[in-house]
């Protein structure tokens, strides 16, 4: 089931989206290129090379911001989409081949704690330093920066341990006690001969499938946690109460733009 965004998340995003939206609505010609570039895409997707477009520095900022943050987003969907394919497949998936199935998923996700902790880091460098030469905000970016880094290292910490461990030594099976066992209990059964374990082997397999559920289901959650918090952690130096992103002095088109937005005319 899709989820619904954290609260700083989704400020983030109408953030964003509020200047894409006002660039779509007031220039036809941005409209025809774009629509003819996706058409462009869709009709010859393999030989078509799309040139840059030109774009103000504002502009092109908030839309690099954007692929930052969006890709942050999409991990976030992946880990919920391996949550609930894995609960369905180990449901379904014959005998046989649960504890192959129970290890895959395991693997999955924490490949995927892994590229999601790349992609928040990277979010958090793209930050630091678009705003950093602007001597408003050097202090408090840098120190924001480093603080909610070093957090989101040691909340995934035993994860990414586990996933190195299974990368470079063996199958994510010492870091579970309840894939261990069920792997176990394939042996003795299935190469040993030791038939009377079978009733074992099937409790072990409902328990593996449940930890597995479990330990999806939390991390999934941990991940989104750990997004919002880097949006919140930032947020009160870079993001207005009418949630709109404050752009760097160095990077705006209009440095009184800033003004205009906190102070309207009346």
């Amino acid at each position: 089931m899709e989820r619904d965004r954290p609260s700083y998340v989704k400020r983030y995003m109408a953030a964003f989206g509020t200047p894409a939206i006002m660039r779509w609505l007031s220039d036809e010609a941005h409209r025809e290129l774009a629509e003819k570039r996706s058409m462009q895409v869709i009709e010859s997707p393999w030989e078509t090379e799309l040139s840059p477009v030109g774009v103000s520095r504002e502009f092109g900022f908030l839309r690099d911001f954007w692929n930052q943050f969006h890709e942050c987003i999409q991990s976030g969907q992946t880990l919920d989409l391996i949550r609930d394919l894995a609960a369905t497949s180990v449901e379904s998936i014959e005998p046989a081949r649960h504890t192959a199935t129970v290890t895959f998923w395991m693997e999955s996700y924490l490949n995927e704690v892994y590229l999601f902790q790349c992609r928040l880091f990277d979010l958090i460098k793209f930050i630091q330093r678009r705003y950093k030469k602007d001597t408003d905000f050097t202090e408090f970016i840098t120190e924001v920066g480093d603080s909610l880094a070093q957090f989101v290292q040691e909340q995934l910490a035993p994860l990414i341990s586990d996933r190195g461990a299974h990368v470079h030594e063996r199958r994510h099976r010492r870091a579970d006690p309840e894939l261990a066992k069920l792997t176990l209990l394939d042996t003795m059964i299935d190469v040993l001969g030791h038939s009377e374990l079978e009733s074992a082997r099937e409790q072990s397999r409902k328990d593996s499938a449940a930890w597995l559920n479990a330990q999806l289901r939390h991390f999934s959650d941990l991940a989104w946690h750990l997004f919002d918090e880097v949006c919140r952690g930032f947020s009160d130096g870079i993001l207005l109460e009418v949630d709109r992103i404050i752009v760097p002095i160095h990077l705006k088109d209009d440095p009184s733009a800033l003004l205009k937005k906190m102070h309207p005319a009346t």
